[in-house]
C-alpha cells in the first residue's frame, strides 16, 4: 500500500512505504534523488525529475495530489523544531543548574582557589565545571538552532508566496524550460543526422564517388556528431559494427529526446500553477524598461544633451557634421550610440579628428525634428510610473519582512533574556576555569569574617586595611556592613593587599578602593597614609602569623584599632597575647572546611 503524492507549491515528490523497504529497493529509491524523513516517515525527492516520477509511479502505482499545502507543512514543520528546542533548552537549563551546584558561590570564569590540602580535589572540581559549562552552553546553542530553524521555516513560507517572488520564479522557470527545448532540438537534430546515413548521399567523397555504410558512420563518429568520443576507436577495432553503432546513438537521443519532452511537460504544468495563483494575487508586474537598442536613432544638428557611456552623467556639445560617405569610413570600433539625456532616443557617436569622440549628426540624411518638452515631459512620466511600481512592489516585500519581524520582536526580547546567562557561560568557557594554588590559603568562614568586622568597631570615613585579602571573605564582610553607612551618605576608604596575583586579580573592584600585589611585610608604612582600622587573617605557618600582626600595627594610627586570626600556639602566646587587648580562643574545627584543624585565636589591639 505504498503511496506517491506531488506538491505543485514547493515541487516536491513524497513517498510514504507501507514497510520497510528491501535493500535493492532502498538503493534504487536513493539513486533516484529521495531522501527518508525520519520524523514524518516518508521519503522526499526535493525537486521533482523523470528518475523520481518514475521510481515513484513503479513502487505506488500512480503519484497524487499531496493534500497538505506547502504553508500547513511549514507550519507543522516549525512546530516539530519548536519540540526540538524546548528539549535541548531544558537540557541546558539542567546542565547549568549542575554546574551551579559544583561551583556554588565561585564566580564564573574565576580562579577556583585551592590550598594544598585540596588541591586534588579542586582541580577536579574545576574540570567538572569547565565540561558542565561546555555541555550547558553546546545545549543552548542546539536548541537556539532549532528556534531559528522553526521560524525560518514559516519564514520561508511566506516568502516563497509573495507575489514578486512568485514573478521571479516564473522567469527562471521559463529560461529553465527554454533550455530544455533547446536540448530536444539538439536530441532531435542528431538522431535524424544518424538516420539519414542510410541515405548513400548523405557523405560524398572528394572525387564526387559515393560512400559505403561504414564509411558514413566512420566518418559521423570521427567529427563527433552527437556521439560519444571512442565510437570511432570502437568501430576501428572492430568492437562494434556500424548498424549497432547507429542504432545505439539513434536509441540514445531517442531517450534524451524523450526525457526532455517530459521535462517540457513538467515545466508547462508548473508554470501554468504559477500563474494562476500569481493572476489571483492581483500582481501587476513594473513594464519593462526599453532596452538600449529598442530607442530610435534621431538625427539632427546644433547643441545636444546625452548620458555619458559610463557615468551616466549629463553632457553637453554641438553636433559634429559628417556625410553618410564619412561616417561609413569610420571603423565600427570608434563609432556607436549613446541614449539622449530624455531617454526617449538615441545619437551617433564617432571619432573625430583630433582623436576625440563626439556626437555626429549625417548631413545626407533625413533630418528629424528635436523632441518637444512635451515628448520629453511624456517619457519621465512613463519613466517614474515605471519606478513607482517596481518601488511598490519591492516596497510590498520589504513590508512583509518588517511586519514579521515586527510580530516577532516580543519572541526576540524574551529570547536575549533567557540567553543571557549562557552568554556568561560562553565567555567562562573561553576564558576558562582556572586553578590557584595557594599552600598556606586558609579562607575565612563568613560568619567570622562578620565578626571580625563588628569588633573592629568600623566607623564612617575610616581608612580600612586588609592586609592578607586571600579570597576576599573579610573585604565581603566590611562591604555588607559598608551599606549601612552609605545609607548615611558616608563611606570608608579600603586598601587591600595580596601576595598572589592572581587572587589580587580576581577581587572584585566594589570590594576594595585600592588592590596592591606584592609582600607585605617588604611594605614600608612610611610612603603609606596611616589606617583607623586593620582587620586581617595572616598565614600561620612558621610563626609568620607574628610578623604579619606586629607589622600591621606599624600601619595603625594612634587610637585605632587591629583585629587578627592567629595560631593559639606558644609563640604566639609569648609575642602576640601581652599586645593584646583581647584574647579569645576560637572552637576547635574552626577552620575545617578550609582543610585544617589548627587551633586558633582572635585578638584584638588597641593602639
Amino acid at each position: 500500500m505504498t503511496t506517491a503524492t506531488y506538491c505543485a507549491g514547493d515541487n516536491r515528490i513524497r513517498l510514504y512505504p507501507s514497510a520497510r523497504l528491501d535493500r535493492e529497493t532502498y538503493d534504487r529509491v536513493r539513486a533516484a534523488g529521495f531522501a527518508w524523513a525520519p520524523k514524518q516517515e516518508l521519503f522526499v525527492a526535493p525537486r521533482w525529475t523523470p528518475a523520481a516520477e518514475d521510481i515513484a509511479i513503479e513502487l505506488a502505482g500512480d503519484i497524487d495530489d499531496e493534500d497538505m499545502a506547502p504553508a500547513e507543512r511549514a507550519a507543522a514543520r516549525a512546530e516539530r523544531f519548536e519540540g526540538y528546542q524546548g528539549k535541548r533548552a531544558a537540557e541546558a537549563h539542567q546542565a547549568r543548574a549542575a554546574v551551579a551546584g559544583i561551583a556554588d558561590v565561585i564566580p564564573l570564569a574565576q580562579p577556583i582557589l585551592v590550598g594544598h590540602h585540596s588541591e586534588k580535589r579542586a582541580r577536579k572540581d574545576a574540570e567538572r565545571i569547565e565540561n558542565g559549562m561546555r555541555r550547558a552552553v553546546k545545549l543552548w546553542d542546539t536548541s537556539t538552532y532549532w528556534a531559528s530553524r522553526a521560524q525560518g521555516s514559516i519564514a520561508h513560507a511566506r516568502y516563497v508566496e509573495l507575489p514578486a517572488v512568485r514573478a521571479r520564479r516564473i522567469k527562471k522557470l521559463e529560461a529553465e524550460k527554454r533550455g530544455h527545448e533547446r536540448d530536444l532540438a539538439t536530441s532531435e537534430k542528431y538522431a535524424a543526422l544518424w538516420r539519414g546515413l542510410d541515405d548513400q548521399d548523405s557523405v560524398k567523397r572528394k572525387d564526387g564517388a559515393t560512400t559505403t555504410f561504414a564509411e558514413r558512420v566512420t566518418f559521423a563518429a570521427r567529427t563527433g556528431a552527437g556521439c560519444k568520443w571512442d565510437l570511432e576507436s570502437r568501430l576501428a577495432k572492430g568492437e562494434i559494427t556500424p548498424e549497432a553503432a547507429q542504432a545505439s546513438v539513434i536509441a540514445g537521443h531517442q531517450s534524451s529526446a524523450e526525457n526532455e519532452k517530459r521535462w517540457i511537460a513538467h515545466l508547462e504544468n508548473r508554470l501554468t500553477y504559477e500563474r494562476a495563483m500569481l493572476g489571483e494575487s492581483g500582481y501587476v508586474p513594473p513594464p519593462k524598461k526599453a532596452s538600449k537598442a529598442e530607442l530610435p536613432i534621431l538625427n539632427y544638428s546644433g547643441t545636444v544633451t546625452y548620458r555619458t557611456r559610463y557615468s551616466k552623467e549629463i553632457a553637453t556639445c554641438a553636433a559634429a557634421p559628417l556625410t553618410k560617405a564619412e561616417f561609413a569610413r569610420i571603423n565600427k570600433d570608434y563609432k556607436g550610440t549613446v541614449i539622449s539625456a530624455c531617454g526617449t532616443h538615441r545619437l551617433r557617436t564617432a571619432m573625430l579628428k583630433g582623436h576625440t569622440y563626439g556626437i555626429v549628426y549625417l548631413t545626407d540624411s533625413k533630418q528629424h525634428p528635436r523632441p518637444d518638452a512635451k515628448t520629453v515631459a511624456e517619457q519621465a512620466e512613463k519613466d517614474e510610473v515605471a519606478r513607482d511600481l517596481l518601488l511598490a512592489s519591492k516596497d510590498d516585500e520589504m513590508r512583509a519582512r518588517v511586519e514579521a519581524s515586527a510580530k516577532r520582536a516580543p519572541e526576540r526580547e524574551k529570547a536575549a533574556r533567557e540567553a543571557a546567562p549562557f552568554d556568561q557561560l560562553k565567555k567562562a568557557v573561553r576564558d576558562g576555569v582556572h586553578v590557584v594554588v595557594a599552600p598556606q590559603l586558609f579562607p575565612t568562614p563568613p560568619a567570622l569574617a562578620a565578626r571580625m568586622v563588628e569588633l573592629a568597631g568600623i566607623e564612617a570615613g575610616d581608612r580600612v586595611l586588609e592586609p592578607s585579602a586571600g579570597t576576599g571573605n573579610i573585604l565581603k564582610a566590611i562591604a555588607e556592613a559598608e551599606e549601612m553607612w552609605r545609607a548615611f551618605n558616608a563611606d570608608v576608604e579600603v586598601t587591600a593587599i595580596e601576595i598572589d596575583y592572581r587572587l589580587a586579580e580576581a577581587i572584585p573592584a566594589h570590594l576594595a578602593d585600592e588592590v596592591i600585589t606584592g609582600d607585605f611585610l617588604l611594605l614600608g608604612p612610611s610612603s603609606r597614609a596611616q589606617f583607623e582600622r586593620v582587620v586581617m587573617n595572616p598565614p600561620f605557618s612558621k610563626g609568620t602569623d607574628c610578623a604579619h600582626v606586629k607589622h600591621a600595627l606599624e600601619f595603625l594610627k594612634p587610637g585605632g584599632r587591629l583585629v587578627a586570626i592567629c595560631a593559639n600556639g606558644p609563640r604566639q602566646q609569648a609575642e602576640l597575647r601581652p599586645l593584646a587587648t583581647t584574647w579569645e580562643e576560637l572552637p576547635d574545627g574552626t577552620f575545617a572546611e578550609a582543610g585544617t584543624n589548627v587551633r586558633t585565636v582572635l585578638l584584638t589591639i588597641q593602639r
